[in-house]
């Protein structure tokens, strides 16, 4: 597929949010303080952006939620969970539909400690099905990507150690049920997860601009 031209999509929790380039009313991380301390100035100082620069494509829609999960959690603020209907059918903008939807989600259904098997929206693969069924409806056209939960590291924590079992659940069991849920539905896995290079984090989960370079590099190397 060529990329010139075309319109993506990006499905996403904090990682993936920017001022001024979410829905109002979303919650935001990469406010102006964020951007500062990340050295991000522009969508091109993002993981979606750079893809997006780097393939000659345009935003359409960026549909991240910062603290969103892909499953249903009673405790988290109603209307943010990826598997809504709600949420997966604001991809496209009137009549314009994406070509390319980016998928990033699975950190905090990981931290939370969500149930990875079973099928309904209180377990990883069950929401994670119920979202690719939404996106597949709303746009059977479009080349979905689920792209897995990169390796990242703490800049100012030289001997920080990535939390694995953040939740009591190893990071690389939602990663394999992305890539087995995406098979089902015919979508692109793209496993971050197996990054050489740990992208480099604010915080040893937000990447600043140099991890957002290694996680847009480590996707385009596996698409």
């Amino acid at each position: 597929m060529e990329y010139e031209g075309k319109y993506f999509s990006v499905v996403g929790d904090s990682i993936s949010t920017l001022k001024g380039y979410i829905p109002e009313g979303y919650a935001l991380y990469y406010d102006d303080n964020a951007k500062k301390l990340a050295g991000i100035e522009t969508p091109s100082d993002t993981w979606w952006g750079h893809i997006i620069d780097v393939l000659g494509g345009k935003l359409l829609k960026n549909n991240s939620w910062s603290g969103s999960t892909v499953s249903y959690h009673a405790g988290l603020t109603p209307g943010s969970f990826a598997c809504l209907d709600s949420r997966m059918s604001l991809l496209g903008d009137g009549d314009v539909r994406p070509d390319v939807i980016m998928i990033y989600m699975g950190v905090n259904d990981w931290a939370s400690g969500t149930p990875v098997d079973g099928e309904d929206e209180t377990t990883f693969c069950g929401a994670y099905r119920i979202m690719l069924g939404h996106i597949k409806e709303h746009y059977p056209d479009a080349r979905v990507w689920c792209i897995s939960p990169a390796v990242s590291t703490n800049r100012d924590v030289p001997l920080f150690e990535f939390p694995y079992r953040l939740g009591g659940i190893h990071l690389r069991e939602y990663a394999e049920a992305i890539g087995r849920v995406a098979e089902e539905f015919g979508c692109t896995f793209v496993d971050a997860n197996k990054n050489r290079t740990l992208v480099t984090a604010l915080d040893g989960i937000h990447p600043d601009k140099n991890g957002m370079m290694t996680l847009a590099d480590e996707i385009l190397k596996r698409i």
